[in-house]
């Protein structure tokens, strides 16, 4: 008998880390598996070109982390790519490939579960976590380093879901970010749904950190510059904790209160950027819109 999979697969700012921290730890149907028990399996999926070998030791760690007579949620949203890694990064039909080696069709039924956003919304949002990461590079040259790596591509999702039914057939749910954010309860009702849960759990909401407006994304990529991080290899100062702040560096200071009360003015991506990532998404999202059980949202559209 072949045992469940649900594989969440992001992409990155669809709600992810809300699932992940208020959801599906809640879930008594499922077993879901924390990101922390397997953080290498997850690093090499995303990162790595896999050996057999490999394969069969992430398949053998996932199935002894799972419970018999459950299905196994596994939600990671590394494995739709990677939009921060400094290098070229592992293209995401690689990762889909890779995971399905790890979960055969003759031994596994596997479900994905694919959150998408709208793209100047998404790349606005990358930015800004780019930013609170210790990047430093201008906008500009954020997106011109995204489009040399081939990264915006893999952000026409109605590709990507040729991709997914390619590889592990039709059986998925698509989880619109704007649609959750619109009737909550019900949208995320229907997802539970889709991995055989029919009542919402319990849980309290996170408080979420306000994101860099305007002025502090200024402020943040110019600080950034001197600061060693993952995104600035190169700064001169390592960053250094205290037990009262945490990190001490550029957002401990940038994403507070004292900062947005001086002035916060939500950051957008200049018009001409906003403008060419309409242009080059609009095709694929016509194409996704007319899709069957695809309620996408107008603005994917203009």
């Amino acid at each position: 008998m072949r045992k469940t999979i649900y594989l969440h697969v992001g992409y990155h700012k669809t709600a992810t880390t809300f699932l992940q921290n208020s959801i599906f730890p809640n879930l008594k149907k499922v077993r879901h598996i924390k990101n922390k028990k397997i953080k290498k399996e997850l690093y090499n999926l995303r990162v790595r070109k896999l050996s057999d070998e490999d394969i069969n030791e992430i398949r053998a760690k996932f199935d002894r982390l799972g419970k018999e007579g459950k299905p196994t949620l596994i939600s990671y949203e590394g494995l739709s790519g990677s939009p921060f890694k400094q290098k070229k990064p592992k293209k995401h039909s690689s990762i889909l490939k890779d995971l399905r080696r790890v979960f055969p069709e003759d031994q596994y039924d596997v479900k994905l579960i694919i959150g998408i956003r709208e793209q100047v919304q998404m790349m606005s949002s990358l930015y800004i976590q780019y930013l609170h990461m210790g990047g430093y590079q201008k906008v500009e040259d954020y997106m011109e380093k995204l489009e040399r790596h081939e990264v915006l591509d893999q952000y026409k999702y109605n590709e990507y879901l040729n991709l997914v039914e390619e590889i592990f057939g039709q059986d998925y749910y698509l989880f619109i970010y704007e649609n959750l954010k619109k009737d909550e309860k019900n949208y995320l009702l229907a997802l539970l749904n889709y991995i055989g849960v029919n009542k919402i759990p319990n849980y309290k909401t996170d408080p979420v950190n306000k994101s860099y407006g305007v002025l502090q994304a200024k402020i943040a990529r110019r600080l950034n510059k001197y600061f060693k991080t993952k995104q600035n290899p190169n700064g001169k100062f390592k960053v250094k904790k205290s037990k009262r702040f945490g990190k001490l560096w550029p957002r401990t200071f940038l994403q507070n209160k004292i900062s947005y009360a001086i002035h916060y003015k939500r950051y957008t991506l200049p018009e001409d950027i906003q403008e060419s990532l309409r242009e080059r998404y609009k095709e694929d999202n016509i194409k996704l819109s007319k899709r069957d059980n695809v309620n996408l949202p107008s603005q994917y559209l203009y």
